[in-house]
C-alpha cells in the first residue's frame, strides 16, 4: 500500500492527514481529517490539485515597476509554470482599477487574469 500525506487547508485546524492507497492508486482510507469538508478537501487535493495564482506583471508609463495580479479562479497545479511564462510577457499601462481584467481566457481554459491593486498615471 501507498501513503500520500496532506494538510487539510479545509478549515482553520490544519489537519495532517494521510491517504493509503491500493495497488491501482485508488485511495481505500484516509485518517487524521476532523470534520467532513476535511475529507472532500483531501480527496480533491489527491486527485486534482488547484491553486489561484498570483504574481505581478510589468508596467509602462507609471511611477510603479509592477502591478499585482491575480487569476479569477483556479488552475490546476500542472498549469501554474506555463501561467508564469505567459504573464512575464505582459505588459500594462494606467490606468487599471482592482478587479480589471487584464488578461482574458489565459492559456484558452477560460481562466481571466485580474489586477489586484489600482495603476493610475
Amino acid at each position: 500500500m501507498v501513503e500520500e500525506k496532506i494538510v487539510c487547508i479545509g478549515c482553520p485546524l490544519g489537519c495532517e492527514t494521510t491517504l493509503k492507497m491500493d495497488d491501482q492508486g485508488e485511495v481505500v482510507k484516509i485518517t487524521g481529517t476532523k470534520c467532513k469538508e476535511g475529507r472532500k478537501y483531501v480527496l480533491e487535493e489527491h486527485r486534482s490539485p488547484v491553486r489561484v495564482f498570483t504574481a505581478t506583471v510589468l508596467t509602462q508609463n507609471s511611477v510603479r515597476p509592477l502591478l499585482p495580479v491575480r487569476t479569477n479562479r483556479p488552475l490546476l497545479k500542472t498549469q501554474l509554470k506555463e501561467a508564469a511564462k505567459v504573464l512575464s510577457k505582459v505588459k500594462v499601462q494606467p490606468p487599471l482599477r482592482m478587479g480589471q481584467i487584464i488578461l482574458p481566457n489565459l492559456m484558452n481554459i477560460g481562466v481571466d487574469v485580474v489586477a489586484t491593486d489600482d495603476l493610475v498615471l
